[in-house]
């Protein structure tokens, strides 16, 4: 017999929190609205509905909120600001973790190595969260 500790809703909630903040913070400052957009389909970083899911358990939930603090910490390092190698297998593991934990994340840390090029900055990007909700 095996006991399984289903994972709190608070879990639940850090979670999508943690995948909302890379959807609208990070990923905005290193990809276009489009490639947004394309990971959106390809349910990057998607939250299974099915409660079966090995994501619903209490240590995969953990391992999983731990693992998306670190890439988020790690990508809102600036690059000149710390070790390369150190970084990139720090980021490896926890996607490695990600992966494991059935969150699908395709990316490698050279991704994340160079800024959106476009002109507009990521206040202009659709998925960037507002900076403020009035309109003038």
């Amino acid at each position: 017999m095996k006991v399984i500790v289903a994972s709190t809703e608070e879990q639940v909630n850090k979670l999508d929190e943690l995948i909302r903040y890379i959807y609208q913070s990070a990923f905005p400052r290193y990809f276009t609205d489009y490639e947004i957009a394309q990971y959106m389909e390809w349910k990057v970083l998607h939250f299974p509905e099915e409660k079966e899911h090995p994501l619903y358990t209490l240590d995969v939930a953990f391992r999983a909120i731990t693992s998306l603090e670190v890439i988020i910490s790690i990508l809102d390092l600036s690059p000149q600001n710390h070790d390369l190698l150190k970084h990139q297998n720090l980021f490896n593991k926890n996607v490695d973790i990600l992966t494991q934990s059935g969150l699908f994340f395709p990316f490698s840390y050279q991704n994340f190595l160079e800024k959106n090029s476009t002109k507009h900055s990521d206040a202009c990007s659709i998925y960037a969260k507002p900076t403020n909700l009035y309109i003038i």
